[in-house]
């Protein structure tokens, strides 16, 4: 177990779960990707967002979870969507950056061609991380208990819409997009 460390605060986490544009073939839509995320990954950093992933879910792949799900009989329900977007965040003064950063809707308007936003799927939560690098995290070494806040807290996101971004610079109140 860890040993004592203050409490991680609140890490947010915004994903949209997008389908690919059907009309778009695979190498044209990897090329897109390569190139897009590159300069994406720049511009979050930038503006405060303190981690971006994509985590591609091909049909291949969600066969073999479809076959899993059958062989240990779990019930779940396999999400069909062809992507998953993730933005990590402390406050939403972060995300109000990039998408005002003029770079960004510059980008965001060449997805057309290969992404569907029709029916896409968004969520907003924290994040509780307590195993990472294979070694326990946030876990206090002597009680062992977790060192994160009470969900109260937690779930409180009215702290969300203020405090610093990253930079010092002073969040603006409770304006938000996403």
């Amino acid at each position: 177990m860890s040993a004592t460390k203050p409490s991680p605060g609140r890490l947010l986490r915004l994903t949209l779960q997008i389908y690919r544009n059907q009309a778009s073939n695979t190498e044209d839509r990897e090329k897109f990707a390569r190139e897009y995320l590159a300069k994406v990954a720049a511009l979050h950093a930038k503006n405060g967002i303190e981690m971006y992933q994509q985590v591609y879910t091909p049909v291949a792949y969600r066969t073999v979870l479809e076959e899993m799900n059958r062989r240990n009989n779990r019930g779940w329900t396999i999400d069909d969507h062809d992507m998953t977007v993730e933005f990590y965040f402390r406050t939403f003064a972060e995300l109000n950056k990039v998408n005002s950063d003029p770079e960004f809707k510059a980008l965001q308007a060449s997805e057309g061609p290969y992404v569907n936003l029709v029916h896409a799927v968004a969520t907003l939560g924290w994040v509780e991380k307590y195993v990472d690098a294979g070694k326990v995290v946030n876990i206090d070494g002597k009680s062992g208990k977790s060192t994160y806040p009470p969900w109260s807290e937690l779930s409180d996101l009215s702290t969300a819409y203020s405090g610093t971004l990253a930079g010092g610079e002073a969040s603006k109140g409770p304006a938000y997009s996403l």
